[in-house]
């Protein structure tokens, strides 16, 4: 949160962390990396890529295919395939209220249902720390990000420890 008469930060981002490290400052911003997380582990392509996906964190969540200039069929194709993970996801797809051309997927997250992605190999659902579950954004970092298999919380004090002791040497 931010101190607004001190200026600082105080204690992160309420929501956490993306799988990239980008704090995630509201719930549109965790929601919109959740289904970056299940297009990612879906094996879909993510901008710049060719076809790749980007997802905005608007209300609606904008899901937006990338043009490939090299295969003009790519981009259908992608953004179909993109809606059909996330709806088996438990997402509902809808042309985005603002898109005229029907490029732009809005996207809604499942009521009362956090959607997940499944966690590859044995470490992923629990911190190895803490022991509490993951979201499958933490369990994504704590995969592909060195993070060791900890959730945001034990990163960040692991992270903070490290600093202190690097200010100490």
């Amino acid at each position: 949160m931010f101190d607004q008469q001190s200026g600082e930060q105080e204690e992160g981002p309420e929501f956490g962390y993306a799988v990239d490290a980008r704090p995630l400052w509201s719930a549109l911003d965790w929601q919109a990396e959740q289904v970056r997380v299940v297009l990612r582990a879906a094996g879909c392509a993510e901008y710049p890529a060719h076809a790749g996906f980007s997802v905005e964190s608007h209300d609606p969540l904008t899901v937006g295919i990338c043009d490939d200039f090299t295969d003009p069929a790519r981009q259908p194709a992608a953004r179909a395939r993109a809606a059909q993970v996330l709806t088996e996801a438990g997402y509902s797809i809808e042309p985005h209220p603002y898109d005229e051309d029907e490029e732009l997927l809005a996207v809604r997250p499942p009521a009362g249902q956090t959607p997940t992605a499944p966690a590859r190999g044995e470490r992923g659902r629990h911190c190895l720390e803490c022991g509490e579950p993951m979201t499958a954004v933490e369990a994504a970092a704590s995969q592909t990000h060195t993070w060791h298999g900890r959730c945001a919380d034990c990163q960040a004090e692991h992270l903070a420890q490290a600093a202190d002791a690097a200010d100490q040497d």
